[in-house]
């Protein structure tokens, strides 16, 4: 079963290019452009993993981490921000404290993106009722994580 990426990109070219070179490395994808995309993708498309710009049109990151955690039933899909914002942004650092939440700073090579997805899909940090406690991790270049324990998720 191929395992699936909601990407959550306002630029169409970079939006278009990783809806076309993902399933080369065996994931499905969907591609919305903004928070209301994402609710109904949440719903309909049931995404293993959310791979979202942090700057979007009238949005940024952090409310869309907001939307997904507080999303019923796919509130603790694992969220990777996609980002050439400075990591000292306050409303990035907010985004970071939430859980399960991975920078991937830009630009981000897409052997590095692959790796990245892969990693966070198959982490005991993104199992669902994992215990592990809160902590860090940067096991690839350009990523930090932060993870915390999280209830199940219900299909």
């Amino acid at each position: 079963m191929r395992r699936r990426v909601l990407i959550v990109e306002d630029h169409h070219y970079l939006g278009n290019l990783l809806r076309d070179v993902l399933p080369q490395a065996g994931f499905e994808v969907e591609l919305v452009t903004d928070a209301v995309g994402l609710i109904g993708a949440l719903d309909t498309f049931k995404p293993d993993v959310v791979l979202a710009d942090f700057r979007l049109r009238g949005e940024d990151g952090l409310d869309i981490c907001e939307a997904i955690r507080a999303h019923p039933r796919r509130g603790a899909v694992p969220v990777i921000l996609h980002t050439a914002v400075d990591p000292r942004n306050l409303r990035l650092k907010e985004a970071m404290d939430l859980p399960d939440v991975t920078l991937l700073q830009k630009p981000a090579d897409f052997e590095t993106m692959v790796s990245l997805l892969r990693q966070r899909l198959s982490s005991p940090a993104s199992a669902p009722g994992s215990g592990q406690d809160r902590g860090e991790t940067q096991d690839l270049p350009g990523t930090r994580t932060r993870a915390v324990p999280r209830p199940p998720i219900s299909t």
